[in-house]
């Protein structure tokens, strides 16, 4: 189901708001949109909310909600936010529109307090809908949302992630999907490839990260 720009940007994202501690006191929201995620942990007791979006609609919505907001590009705004000052940083399906993801993560992850912890949402390239278009169809057709979203940069699968967090220095304690629900003939018809690879079946990682 397509969603609104207006739904896009509030998306509650309970699914990511799980991951961060209870003992997080200073979240960093990066690409907070409007801010549902915020709503989300402000409910679950996150009280000094931070965050990073490069909507110019969003202030409006932002205020009141977050602590401090910064307008402006991801990857470059980076340099005015204070360091060592949060105890998580979440990058809720940003980094895949992101020139340079890898860079952006070290230096994000100099924002965090020693013990503080990066919690993200990344999309699955390997993923069995969009391998089977593109081997059996050859489509890589872009659309305005989903696993093939025209502003996507970059692209991952577990390995990659994986990687992506090693290379920052940090180790994934936490893994958790977000998965299609095929309809019964495609899951008969892709049962051996889907039992033998679980990942084909996953659209979505969720990682929470913290340094070893």
């Amino acid at each position: 189901m397509s969603l609104s720009a207006t739904e896009y940007f509030e998306s509650s994202r309970d699914d990511v708001a799980r991951l961060v501690p209870p003992t997080c006191a200073r979240v960093l929201d990066v690409g907070c949109g409007f801010g549902g995620l915020g709503r989300t942990l402000a409910k679950r007791g996150v009280h000094e909310l931070y965050g990073v979006e490069r909507n110019p609609d969003a202030p409006a919505r932002l205020d009141g909600l977050y602590r401090q907001h910064w307008i402006g590009d991801v990857e470059t705004v980076v340099s005015r936010l204070p360091e060592s000052h949060f105890d998580c940083v979440v990058f809720a399906d940003i980094l895949e529109h992101l020139v340079d993801p890898w860079t952006a993560v070290k230096r994000y992850a100099r924002l965090l307090k020693p013990d503080g912890v990066i919690v993200a949402s990344i999309p699955n390239v390997r993923n069995f809908a969009l391998l089977a278009s593109l081997i059996v169809r050859g489509r890589w057709t872009y659309r305005d949302h989903g696993l093939l979203d025209r502003t996507h940069l970059r692209f991952f699968t577990r390995a990659e992630i994986a990687r992506l967090f090693e290379d920052a220095g940090f180790d994934i304690e936490t893994w958790a999907t977000n998965r299609d629900r095929y309809p019964l003939a495609v899951r008969l018809a892709a049962c051996v490839p889907l039992a033998l690879v679980p990942d084909l079946s996953v659209v979505q990682f969720l990682v929470r990260a913290r340094r070893p």
